[in-house]
């Protein structure tokens, strides 16, 4: 992580006598800009997008801010204490709100639980519209045999003697002190004696849901999308983490994606392209007519206006782009032969002279 020796009000690009207005409108600026849903893939901009929201979670607190405020001025830096990384000062702010610099008071667990990313496949039809789908994901359970506690029915929990039942315990960090979750009892105040059989003490046991989720329409192949607080839960109260969903899309066996844009070959026959026709042309909202003028040479690109895929939210349809193949036959039929030869007899150079679309006319009248 980017080392705390940063301003956080620079961070959010503010002064530092911003309104709780501003410090919002920079904040919601940002992390549009940085939101890992915009970025996928961009390491870069996922760690700016952490910076940024840490940012706003202490400068839009009034208490947190007014702490952070104090913190820079004791240390007598532009940037405030150079610490290692931002839960590192979120403890120190926490035990410094909690206590009120004192170092009396307890600090709550700002301890996050992991977040669980899964993969789903859909088919290109259900990128145009979005489409609900039920999703399988890890998820730990209250054990039914313990009641959560841990502890084998008919046996008690005695209090952790190390942190006396609190679940934190006081570290000393330079001139600040802290509190941290005790180690001994997982921040729990609490110690299992006599382990619970089915869940091993853990008070919960492994599991898996399904969690209905809905992928909007115009999703991206590859694209991440981020459901907050349905991932695993924390220990000791603190946030759940988040479920990603990671969206490919299949393949098509005719239409191919280029972003908002969709390409289709289309054969046609060669009677069709020298004396034009109206044709069916397979879309994603289904089949369509497109008039074909006579000549048409194959390659030739079509324009299906707004038969592609939205953008996600909002925005116009992209164009359906269709390329014909003319299926050029390699020798003309005995009675085809005989009428163009009868027609070249009578017309000499005439025929010549029309071209060669105008010779095929003639061997179809």
């Amino acid at each position: 992580m980017r080392n705390m020796n940063a301003d956080l009000y620079k961070m959010l690009g503010v002064e530092r006598d911003a309104s709780a207005a501003e410090v919002k409108a920079a904040y919601r600026r940002l992390a549009m800009k940085y939101h890992p849903d915009q970025n996928p893939g961009d390491t870069v901009a996922e760690e700016r997008f952490k910076e940024v929201k840490h940012a706003y979670e202490v400068l839009s607190d009034p208490a947190k801010r007014r702490a952070y405020d104090r913190l820079r001025r004791r240390t007598g830096s532009g940037g405030g204490p150079n610490f290692d990384n931002f839960s590192e000062l979120f403890d120190i702010l926490n035990s410094v709100i909690s206590a009120g610099f004192g170092g009396l008071g307890k600090a709550k667990s700002n301890a996050r639980g992991e977040n669980i990313r899964v993969k789903l496949s859909i088919p290109l039809e259900e990128a145009l519209t979005g489409v609900r789908r039920d999703v399988t994901v890890p998820r730990s359970r209250e054990c039914t045999r313990c009641g959560g506690s841990g502890a084998e029915p008919g046996t008690r929990l005695r209090t952790c003697d190390e942190c006396d039942g609190k679940g934190q315990v006081r570290v000393q960090q330079g001139f600040f002190s802290l509190m941290r979750d005790c180690k001994k009892c997982g921040g729990r105040g609490r110690v299992v004696e006599t382990p619970c059989r089915r869940c091993q003490g853990e008070g919960r046991v492994e599991g898996t849901e399904l969690l209905p989720v809905d992928v909007p329409a115009g999703v991206r192949d590859g694209q991440v999308l981020r459901w907050s607080r349905k991932g695993m839960p924390a220990r000791a109260g603190g946030v759940p983490g988040d479920l990603l969903v990671e969206v490919s899309i299949d393949t098509h066996d005719r239409f191919k994606r280029d972003g908002k844009d969709i390409h289709l070959r289309l054969p046609i026959s060669f009677t069709q392209a020298s004396l034009g026709a109206k044709v069916e042309v397979p879309t994603l909202d289904g089949r369509v007519l497109m008039k074909i003028p006579p000549g048409t040479h194959s390659g030739r690109v079509f324009r299906l206006k707004g038969k592609g895929l939205p953008d996600v939210g909002d925005g116009p349809r992209g164009d359906q782009y269709v390329r014909l193949v003319v299926d050029t036959p390699e020798r003309f039929s005995a009675r085809e032969e005989k009428g163009r030869d009868s027609r070249n007899s009578r017309s000499g150079n005439q025929s010549e002279e029309r071209g060669f679309w105008g010779r095929v006319r003639d061997l179809f009248e």
